[in-house]
């Protein structure tokens, strides 16, 4: 976006641009997703390297032969360890749009899915995501680009572009009449001293888990789901839930 998160929650909270909103994260708006971050369907069981605990390497996760393809940086290909670019990213791309949306504190009620059908083991790629919050607010995420012309944030007021442009005349001008926003404990080290909250906590840094985890779990199974944000689980759907707590390989526990 080239552009700091502090004036884009200032104009969000402006009402500017009115409400509800619409967030589009594309390589267009300045998010590329990592579609080679993807699996093979192909691997060939090798020996293990001496220097490797590949017993250790797996943890709870289910045993599979060893490939070096499922170690190193390209395991965020495989459902067992990760999710690909959308695993490994998209919290990295949702937190700042969580922020100032003003959602750190719960989660959309559903999510839209659409993409090929998945392997099984491997992550392949997806076309769009779309989560909906309970008061019509959305997050988008465009893994194909095809709109190259596509805003970043759209209201039903106005449109915000990389480089802070927008379709609303002399903007800086109107928006400075505003309030900023609330500042952020932002410096880690003074938050441990001073026993304040750090801008980036557990309980924001759930939320933004949550938005990934929502997204892989559609991807995963290839429907769309329905999510209630108190109870934090899937509705009507057991197979949905079930990827929220996933089995362990023997000899693992959760203490």
């Amino acid at each position: 976006m080239g552009t700091p998160v502090k004036p884009i929650k200032k104009l969000v909270d402006s009402g500017l641009f009115g409400w509800p909103l619409k967030v589009t994260v594309s390589r267009h708006t300045g998010y590329d997703w990592k579609f080679y971050w993807v699996g093979k369907t192909n691997l060939d069981p090798v020996p293990v390297p001496q220097e490797l605990d590949y017993n250790m390497w797996l943890g709870p996760a289910p045993y599979r032969p060893y490939n070096p393809h499922r170690v190193h940086g390209t395991f965020r290909g495989y459902w067992d360890y990760d999710g690909g670019g959308l695993g490994d990213m998209g919290q990295h791309y949702m937190d700042p749009v969580q922020y100032f949306l003003g959602k750190d504190n719960t989660s959309p009620i559903s999510v839209e899915i659409d993409a090929p059908q998945q392997h099984t083991d491997a992550v392949g790629t997806w076309c769009r995501v779309v989560y909906t919050y309970e008061d019509g607010c959305q997050i988008i995420l465009d893994g194909e680009g095809k709109d190259e012309h596509v805003p970043f944030i759209e209201g039903p007021n106005g449109k915000l572009y990389p480089g802070f442009r927008s379709d609303i005349a002399d903007l800086q001008r109107k928006l400075a009449a505003f309030p900023d926003p609330e500042p952020q404990v932002t410096n880690f080290v003074e938050a441990v001293k001073n026993r304040t909250k750090f801008a980036l906590n557990e309980e924001n840094g759930h939320r933004s888990c949550t938005l990934v985890n929502m997204g892989l779990a559609a991807l995963r199974l290839g429907r769309s789901l329905k999510f209630d944000p108190v109870k934090q689980e899937f509705i009507n759907d057991e197979g949905a839930n079930r990827l929220v707590y996933q089995p362990m390989r023997s000899g693992w526990t959760l203490v």
